[in-house]
């Protein structure tokens, strides 16, 4: 039956005619397969009007400066379009032509691009979609996108609008020309997320980010050109947009995220999939996906139900030729670990479970530029044992095992990485066992749906169903039991279920143990390390420091393993003696790693600064100012050297040498330093980062003790409002914020409130600190003094002679805060 040519379907017709008619021929089969897919009525009368056209040639159908180069004899000083005079053609796409063009006149003399529709296209929906197009450009106004310039009608009836011209080739091409590093690819790749995410930010979705679309300039700043496709989100204005209003569903296929393709709902979490296809190519030179000779239906298949291969595994070796790496290795390095986890994240098929946003995503890439933790990746104690030895993989001989994105429903991949020194490590998946333990994985996260329990279904639901399995499942196989156990276990314990983690952790070590029958191996130390992270959560410090100082000799003695990376480690056990109050002992281990760090003098300046950091945080909190201040100053300056003055490296470095100072007696220069620190940190993080959070500790400090209380409530009372959204229980900035308002609430007559927010303080620290900590000890010699001050004598002594005597036994009689709280003791 054929289907009526009606005046609305004419305009779907002349429409498709239309925007097809500029493409080359080698790319209209799939643009007309993705425009009448499911109208096979609809395609046949556009490929029949092609036909046609095809026939007829260009005769009655040609451009402005298409007639410029025939036989017409005009020359381009012949055509202007207002005040603008033509030059050349430099783009052409589905609603006309781009053109280079010049001002000349007595008001000023400019180069721009002009764009207009050409005669013969402008049907009433591209007509209305180029207006649409000059009416989004015209919102927006960021260094790294096109500018709007003028706009206007021809003598003839036809729009046209006029953009900044932008001199410089896109991004792809400039990144091989180039020869970029990995990192400098990344930097550029931050101010395409800038445009991006200032576009979400004024309520509009590009839809079509691609290289072509993206031209970076002799001095490296990018512009983002073509929103002829974008969509504006404010619902009054959306409903008015001509693409939608025409039925074709613009889009480029091999950037198109799945709900694009299917015809779902887009918003701002689908241009974060198309930046992800976009870093993807940048950094391996080929997509994600290759549907180049693919129908659309088996594109969008493709695209919707295949998994791609991590970027540091589809390197290719072109790629290699066009960057700073020497090798295919080198660069494939480069890659694996954060950098696959930010592409993958952002490439995820579910919307929700993509980067909630552009500026969470360009936070993570800004974070590994960093040398710091991606939000990809789960901040854990296994997570930082995995980088500590990832730059060993040969030598540790070891199957890497993580876990992406659980969430409800999630499928769990197991990711491995080849044999080495297998006659060293018996512990060794090899790959038929890899494969049996992700597919018993990805069988229970898909079997636990809601239709079989019958309600939403969470991670701990699944792991729950899988736990009874594993030993039954792979009975016959040790060491996938252990894999097996030791993902679900760390699982947990980054969700913070530690409980339920300390025995599948247990038992985890307990298999590679039997398995290692007494050798030494990468995978034993690990699961060493990981019940150690348990047992310290726990609170038993005892246990934790036997089991990590086993983990840690156990790496030493693997063989290529760098002493430089195992310090990071002994770091980490520094750390830990420092909570139990053994600060003497964990500041000679921490000088000691300091040492090493020094004689190895290829070690990074990065690392290096972190460490003396580290070291003399430790000899601050023990009252050793005179030693610690230089220290304190190394560590800022290696930071400075390595990343800059104004790095995220170097605003965590300058907290802890702000208290150095208040404790010193130095108020002027705590809070000079203390306000640059918080100044670097909340530039470069959200204003609940946990990385911004340490800077505003520190500012709290030194704002409450030295007269800056207005100002200390107007920060602190933010962070309070968050609580259990953006600012968890165990962020030791919450305290802090609490100590903060109620010390200033007692002070500016506010007693009911005061006692209320001093008291939450003191709980806080309580479940978050070990118990006898300094910082709980400080926060309870503030509440006796307040209640000593208000009517609550006996309970107030009671609180400042405890805090008193924890203090002295934390940190020494001559503390700073020591002598505070006998001060306020002798108040109260």
């Amino acid at each position: 039956m054929t289907t009526p040519l009606t005046p609305e379907r004419w305009r779907l017709v002349k429409a498709a005619f239309a925007e097809l008619s500029d493409l080359p021929i080698d790319e209209r089969a799939l643009r007309l397969e993705e425009m009448t897919f499911g109208d096979p009525a609809l395609r046949a009368e556009v490929e029949a009007l092609l036909a046609a056209a095809g026939a007829v040639g260009d005769r009655f159908e040609r451009s402005p400066l298409e007639a410029l180069t025939s036989d017409d004899g005009l020359e381009p000083a012949d055509w202007r379009v207002g005040p603008y005079q033509i030059i050349r053609p430099i783009g052409r796409g589905g609603m006309g032509a781009v053109y280079e063009a010049h001002r000349a006149d007595a008001d000023f003399h400019k180069r721009v691009a002009v764009k207009m529709v050409a005669r013969g296209r402008d049907s009433d929906a591209i007509l209305r979609r180029f207006r649409y197009e000059r009416q989004i450009l015209a919102r927006l106004e960021h260094r790294n996108i096109a500018a709007l310039l003028d706009g206007g009608v021809t003598d003839d009836g036809q729009p046209y609008f006029v953009m900044e011209y932008v001199e410089g080739e896109r991004i792809d091409r400039y990144c091989a020309a180039a020869q970029l590093s990995v990192h400098d690819r990344l930097r550029l790749f931050r101010q395409v997320c800038a445009a991006v995410q200032y576009a979400h930010q004024n309520l509009v979705v590009h839809r079509d980010i691609k290289p072509s679309n993206i031209l970076v300039s002799a001095d490296g700043t990018v512009k983002l050109l073509d929103f002829g496709i974008a969509k504006v989100l404010d619902p009054e204005e959306s409903e008015a947009e001509p693409m939608t209003q025409t039925g074709v569903a613009p889009m480029t296929t091999a950037y198109a995220s799945p709900e694009q393709l299917a015809g779902d709902s887009v918003t701002t979490t689908s241009d974060v999939y198309s930046l992800g296809v976009l870093l993807y190519e940048l950094l391996t030179g080929r997509p994600p996906f290759d549907v180049a000779n693919l129908s659309v239906l088996e594109a969008r298949r493709r695209i919707a139900e295949s998994v791609p291969d991590l970027p540091s595994r589809a390197v290719a070796a072109e790629t290699v030729s066009s960057t700073a790496e020497p090798t295919t290795r080198r660069l494939q390095r480069a890659l694996e670990g954060e950098l696959d986890d930010i592409v993958m994240m952002a490439l995820r098929k579910e919307p929700e479970r993509r980067y909630s946003s552009v500026e969470a995503m360009a936070e993570d890439v800004l974070r590994f530029l960093a040398g710091l933790p991606v939000q990809a990746t789960p901040d854990s104690f296994r997570y930082r044992i995995g980088k500590l030895v990832r730059r060993n993989r040969a030598a540790v001989a070891a199957v890497v095992v993580a876990v992406i994105a659980l969430l409800a429903g999630t499928v769990v991949s197991l990711w491995q990485a080849g044999r080495a020194h297998a006659e060293r490590d018996r512990a060794e998946l090899e790959w038929a066992k890899a494969e049996s333990v992700t597919e018993f994985l990805r069988s229970v996260f898909l079997a636990a749906t809601p239709q079989q329990l019958g309600r939403q279904v969470t991670v701990v639901d699944a792991i729950d169903a899988a736990v009874p399995r594993v030993d039954s499942a792979f009975r016959d196989q040790a060491a996938a039991r252990a894999a097996v156990k030791s993902i679900l276990a760390s699982t947990l314990f980054d969700m913070g279920l530690i409980d339920r983690a300390e025995p599948l952790s247990r038992e985890a070590l307990r298999l590679q143990a039997d398995l290692d029958s007494g050798r030494v191996s990468w995978a034993g130390a690990t699961a060493r390390y990981n019940l150690a992270m348990v047992e310290r959560s726990l609170g038993h410090p005892a246990a934790a420091e036997s089991l990590l100082r086993t983990s840690l000799a156990q790496y030493e003695s693997l063989p290529d393993i760098d002493p430089a990376e195992i310090a990071v480690g002994w770091a980490e056990m520094a750390l830990l003696l420092s909570e139990q109050g053994r600060h003497a002992e964990a500041i000679a281990l921490q000088g000691r790693v300091v040492d090493l760090l020094r004689q190895r003098g290829g070690a990074p300046l990065r690392r290096r600064s972190v460490s003396i950091a580290n070291y003399a945080t430790l000899l601050t909190e023990v009252g050793r100012l005179a030693e610690a201040e230089p220290l304190h100053r190394e560590s800022i300056a290696l930071a400075e050297e390595a990343r800059g003055p104004d790095d995220p490296l170097v605003g965590s470095i300058l907290q802890p040498f702000a208290i150095n100072l208040l404790y010193a007696g130095r108020p002027e220069e705590a809070e000079s330093v203390a306000r640059r620190s918080y100044r670097i940190l909340s530039h470069h993080f959200e204003p609940f980062n946990p990385a911004t959070l340490v800077g505003l500790r520190g500012l709290l400090n030194v704002l409450v003790e030295h007269g800056g209380c207005r100002e200390a409530v107007t920060l602190a009372e933010p962070v309070i409002a968050e609580r259990g959204k953006r600012v968890p229980e165990s962020e030791l900035s919450l305290g802090s914020a609490y100590l903060a308002v109620g010390d200033c609430l007692g002070r500016d007559g506010d007693p009911v409130r005061a006692e209320a927010m001093l008291r939450e303080a003191v709980r806080l620290r309580e479940r978050t600190l070990p118990p006898g900590h300094w910082a709980t000890a400080h926060a309870e010699s503030l509440l006796g003094e307040f209640l000593a001050r208000h009517g609550k004598e006996d309970e107030g002594r009671a609180l400042g002679t405890r805090a008193v005597a924890a203090l002295e036994a934390a940190l020494g009689k001559d503390h700073y805060r020591t002598v505070q709280a006998r001060h306020r003791l002798s108040r109260a």
